[in-house]
């Protein structure tokens, strides 16, 4: 489709341009949405790049009878889509399918997250991103330009004032957003999985538009992936839950042992600890040792959402279990946020595996779901969690041990 479509958008801001009522009373309605979000240019954009902003020329809702918009052909072209038209400096929407699914879905915050996505695209024109992937195009990929535009859209979420709870309905709008499965990075319409994504609009809402400017395909890589094998492609990616904890719990076992020095803990189906349930389908007993698995709860959690949904909530008692080989407490806040790291760390060898247990396209994006959506993996050995807890902190956390590995979480 000609221009880029697709929405997402992240975050960060010095200030914030919406006062707390008007950020309570917060608009669903795109025409309101984009004249904030380029009032919010207007003043972010000379203040991070020291120049003056451009305003965009048109914002264009599209309805099904409408004449064909800039682009593209016809106005059917835009079922579903949003995107920016450089030629015409336009952003446009389909006005009558997209935002009402999205509206139902997210409410405001994805109705904002869609836009500042593509007014994203805007930034990168009056940057001249649109010169330098001409003349460079192994350089500007189509993932990293959306990445850019997922960043900068955290950056207008950031300043435009979203609160804890519209962060979340945010970044799970975005996901929803993710490539299908199997799409490679080099896909000439990738955008990214649902990781890559919200990872992108993290960056912008807790660290500002410049490391949006900056980022390049050596300092952003990506996640997504192709199928491994037909058979792999053929059950979409999900093993069973056997199959999952059979090979998840002997490759966990072996990362254990690299960190602590020790026999790691089997995967098990009863505990001596009292209330060891409360920790959620998987839990960390100290006085097996092992970790615990209730299979039927992680069973709906693999049906429901895919099997790295209940690999993620193992992989975080695991965690739970290298602290307590090291000497470090397994209750705490600092614990259960420890042990989300630790996931990630964990998930992080199997991105690039030396051995023959790997992730499947799709499964960082089931982890980054129960994250949003769950707070397990965030409960300590005595499955206490703050209740202020919030899914983008989850992922965020997960996200350091997938990037950082182990030393980000343990802090040596």
């Amino acid at each position: 489709m000609p221009g880029r479509a697709a929405p997402v958008a992240a975050a960060s801001a010095t200030g914030t341009l919406a006062p707390p009522a008007a950020v309570a009373a917060r608009s669903s309605d795109p025409v309101k949405v984009t004249a904030q979000l380029q009032e919010f240019w207007r003043v972010r954009f000379p203040a991070e790049f020291g120049r003056p902003w451009r305003d965009i020329r048109a914002f264009v809702p599209v309805h099904a009878r409408d004449k064909a918009p800039p682009c593209v052909d016809r106005a059917s072209d835009v079922a579903d889509q949003a995107y920016y038209c450089p030629p015409a400096d336009a952003v446009v929407w389909d006005a009558d399918g997209l935002i009402p699914d999205v509206r139902r879905s997210a409410g405001a915050p994805g109705v904002l997250v869609v836009l500042a996505h593509e007014v994203g695209h805007a930034v990168q024109t009056r940057l001249g991103l649109d010169d330098l992937q001409t003349a460079h195009p192994a350089d500007y990929p189509t993932i990293l330009l959306e990445a850019m535009a997922d960043c900068y859209a955290g950056v207008a979420a950031a300043g435009l004032g979203l609160d804890a709870g519209e962060r979340d309905r945010a970044v799970g709008s975005l996901a929803d957003f993710r490539d299908p499965l199997g799409v490679e990075p080099g896909a000439a319409d990738a955008h990214g999985n649902a990781f890559d994504r919200v990872a992108s609009f993290q960056d912008g809402f807790d660290g500002g538009a410049r490391p949006c400017a900056d980022m390049t395909l050596a300092n952003h890589p990506f996640t997504l992936r192709a199928f491994g094998s037909a058979a792999d492609a053929a059950r979409g990616g999900n093993l069973p839950l056997p199959a999952l904890l059979d090979g998840l719990g002997r490759d966990a076992r072996s990362w254990y042992t690299s960190l602590t020095g020790r026999a790691g803990p089997p995967v098990a189906d009863r505990s001596t600890c009292a209330g060891w349930a409360d920790q959620g389908p998987a839990a960390f007993c100290g006085a097996d040792p092992a970790v615990v698995v209730d299979r039927a709860r992680l069973d709906t959690v693999s049906t429901d959402i895919g099997d790295y949904a209940a690999g993620t909530l193992v992989a975080a008692r695991y965690g739970l279990a290298v602290l307590a080989a090291l000497g470090r407490p397994v209750t705490g806040r600092a614990a259960g946020d420890t042990a989300i790291c630790l996931a990630g760390a964990y998930t992080a060898r199997l991105v690039d595996p030396k051995g023959t247990f790997t992730l499947s396209p799709g499964d960082l994006d089931e982890a980054v779901a129960v994250l949003l959506t769950d707070d397990w993996a965030a409960r300590d050995a005595a499955g206490a969690v703050d209740p202020a807890e919030r899914g983008y902190d989850r992922v965020d956390r997960f996200r350091a041990g997938v990037v950082g590995g182990s030393r980000a979480c343990l802090g040596s």
